[in-house]
C-alpha cells in the first residue's frame, strides 16, 4: 500500500548503494600505488581495508591469546592447589570446607606429588585440625583429602601414618556422625595400606586388621554405630584391602598361621552380615569371605601339588606355638562351606519384595561372582578400558584393591593410573599405562630413557613390598619386557607427535602475525 516509501525499503536501498560504492573503492584501492593519494572515497576504502586487516590480525591475536589462556589455565592447578592449602588456615568454617572440597578435586584430577610433598607437614597438620575441630562436613572432606594425599605421596611414609592413626581411631569410635566414621575408616585403611610395609609381622597393620574385624564382629557396636550400614561397609572394605595387601600369597611361613587365624576369627561375622538389610554390607561381607577363601584355597593347592610339605611347614614352628596350632597349620578345609554356598546361592537369586528392584539387581550380580568363586573356585576377572589399552584384573586380591582405589580416586582414576608408579606396584597390570610425561612439570622423556626410568622407579618402590606381594609384582615393568617396551614406545611417539603438532600450530600463528607486522 505504501510502496517504496517504507523505512525498510529505504534502508535496503541505502545498503545496496553502500555495497556498490565499497566494491568500487576496493578496485580503486587495489589499482592504486602504495604511496599515492586517492580521492576521498578511495582513501576511505583504503582505510577500511587497513582496519579489516587489523581486525583480522586482532582475531589471530585473540585466537593465540585464547590458546595461551587455556594452556595457562591447565597449568595453574599448581597455583590453585597452593592457594587452597593456604585457605585451610582461615577461621571461617565455610571457607575451610570450600578449600577442602577444592583440595579433594585437585588431588584427584591431577597428579600433585611435587606440590603436596613440598607442603607435607603443614598440610597434614591442617587436615588433622579439621578432623579434630571441624563440623561433620569438614571432617568428611578432610578424611577424603587424607586418603588422596596418601595415595599421592604416602608410600613408605610410615611416620605420617603413625602420627595420624590415633586421631582417626578416636574419631571412628567417638564421633556422633556415621558419615564421619565411615570416611575416617576409609582414610585409616588407605593410610595403612599405602604407607606401611605389608607384612603380617608389621604390628600396626596387624592391629588395624583386628580393629576393623572387631567392628564387623560387633555389628558396629565397637565403633558406637550398632548395625549402621555405612560404618559396617566401610570397615569390611578397609579390612579387605589390608588382608589382600598382607596375605596375597601364602607359603611355609608364620604368615600362613596368621592368615588362617584371622579367617577363623572373621568368617562367622561375615556370614552373619550376609543377612544385613543394607546391600552394600551384604556384598562387602560376601567379598570378604570370597577373598579369604581364594587366598587359602590357593595355599591348599600348593600343598596338594607338593610345593609346600608338612616337613617344611613344621620347621617354622616350635614348642611355644599357641593352642590353636592344629587349626592354623596343615591342610586347609572350611567345614561350613555347604551352608555358606546355600546362603550365597539364595542371595544370587534374591527376589525379596521388601527390597527395591535396583537393590536386588545389584546384589544378584555381585553374588553370582562370589558364589562361583566360593563353590567352584573360579577366579573373577574384570577389565577396564584405559587409554588405548584393555587392562585386566584377575582374582579378588586385584579386583578389591582396584575397587578400593577407584572409590577413593573417583573421576581421577585414569590420571593416577597413568602417572602414579605406586599404583603400578600394587596393580602390576596398570604398569603399561605409565606416561612419559611428568604430570606436575610437563616434561618429556624419550622412549629408551622412559623404559629405563619406569623400570628403575617401579623396581625400587616394589622392593619394600617384596615380602608379601605376589611375585608378579616384583618385576612389574620387566614382565614381558620387550612387548611392554614396544607399547610404551607407542605411547611415547603418540605423545611426542601431539606435542609437536601443538608447537607447529603456535609457530605458524606467530609467523603469520609477524608477517602482518612487517607488511
Amino acid at each position: 500500500m505504501y510502496g517504496n516509501k517504507t523505512p525498510g525499503n529505504e534502508s535496503r536501498k541505502t545498503t545496496s548503494k553502500k555495497k556498490q560504492l565499497q566494491n568500487l573503492d576496493r578496485v580503486a584501492s587495489t589499482n592504486s600505488r602504495p604511496n599515492s593519494r586517492a580521492g576521498s572515497r578511495v582513501g576511505s576504502r583504503a582505510n577500511s581495508d587497513n582496519e579489516e586487516s587489523d581486525n583480522e590480525h586482532d582475531n589471530d591475536d585473540f585466537d593465540e591469546d585464547d590458546d595461551n589462556n587455556r594452556h595457562h589455565a591447565e597449568l595453574t592447578w599448581e597455583a590453585q592447589l597452593k592457594d587452597t592449602i593456604e585457605e585451610l588456615h582461615e577461621k571461617r568454617s565455610s571457607t575451610r570446607e570450600a578449600a577442602l572440597k577444592k583440595l579433594v578435586e585437585l588431588t584427584s584430577q591431577y597428579f600433585t606429588a611435587d606440590v603436596l610433598d613440598s607442603q607435607r607437614d603443614d598440610l597434614m597438620d591442617l587436615l588433622k585440625k579439621s578432623i579434630k575441630k571441624g563440623g561433620p562436613r569438614e571432617c568428611v572432606l578432610a578424611a577424603e583429602a587424607i586418603s588422596l594425599v596418601f595415595i599421592t605421596i604416602g608410600e613408605d611414609d610410615e611416620k605420617m601414618f603413625t602420627d595420624l592413626a590415633p586421631l582417626l581411631k578416636y574419631t571412628i569410635t567417638n564421633h556422633e556422625s556415621t558419615e564421619v566414621k565411615a570416611a575416617c575408616i576409609y582414610a585409616l585403611g588407605t593410610a595403612c595400606f599405602i604407607s606401611s610395609t605389608p607384612q603380617p609381622s608389621h604390628l600396626p597393620t596387624y592391629e588395624l586388621l583386628h580393629f576393623f574385624a572387631d567392628i564387623a564382629l560387633s555389628s558396629g557396636a565397637s565403633a558406637n554405630a550398632s548395625h549402621n550400614g555405612e560404618t559396617l561397609a566401610a570397615a569390611l572394605e578397609a579390612f579387605n584391602v589390608l588382608y589382600a595387601g598382607v596375605f596375597p600369597r601364602l607359603g611355609p611361613k608364620p604368615i600362613t598361621m596368621q592368615a588362617r587365624r584371622i579367617f577363623n576369627h572373621m568368617v562367622p561375622a561375615a556370614k552373619t552380615l550376609l543377612e544385613h538389610p543394607t546391600v552394600e554390607v551384604r556384598v562387602a561381607a560376601g567379598e570378604t569371605i570370597a577373598l579369604m577363601l581364594e587366598i587359602l584355597d590357593n595355599y591348599q593347592r600348593q600343598r596338594d601339588d607338593g610345593d609346600i610339605s608338612d616337613e617344611e611347614e613344621s620347621e617354622t614352628y616350635n614348642d611355644d606355638d599357641p593352642e590353636d596350632l592344629e587349626e592354623v597349620t596343615g591342610d586347609f578345609r572350611y567345614d561350613g562351606l555347604e551352608g555358606l554356598v546355600a546362603a550365597l546361592g539364595s542371595l544370587s537369586t534374591d527376589s525379596s519384595r521388601h527390597r527395591s528392584k535396583k537393590e536386588r539387581s545389584a546384589g544378584r550380580s555381585a553374588f553370582r561372582d562370589i558364589l562361583k568363586s566360593v563353590e567352584e573356585q573360579e577366579r573373577p576377572t574384570e577389565s577396564l578400558k584405559l587409554r588405548e589399552y584393555d587392562v585386566d584384573f584377575d582374582g579378588w586380591v586385584e579386583i578389591l584393591q582396584l575397587h578400593y582405589l577407584r572409590d577413593r580416586l573417583t573421576s581421577g582414576l585414569q590420571t593416577h593410573f597413568v602417572h602414579n608408579t605406586m599404583i603400578h606396584t600394587i596393580l602390576p597390570s596398570t604398569a603399561i599405562l605409565y606416561s612419559p610425561t611428568q604430570a606436575s612439570q610437563g616434561t618429556f622423556t624419550s622412549g629408551s630413557r622412559l623404559a629405563a626410568a619406569v623400570i628403575s622407579q617401579a623396581g625400587s618402590k616394589a622392593g619394600s613390598r617384596a615380602g608379601s606381594r605376589p611375585s608378579s609384582s616384583l618385576g612389574i615393568y620387566a614382565d614381558a619386557e620387550d612387548a611392554k617396551a614396544e607399547q610404551l614406545d607407542k605411547v611415547d611417539r603418540k605423545y611426542l607427535n601431539a606435542e609437536m603438532a601443538k608447537m607447529r600450530q603456535v609457530q605458524r600463528k606467530k609467523e603469520r602475525n609477524q608477517n602482518k607486522y612487517d607488511d
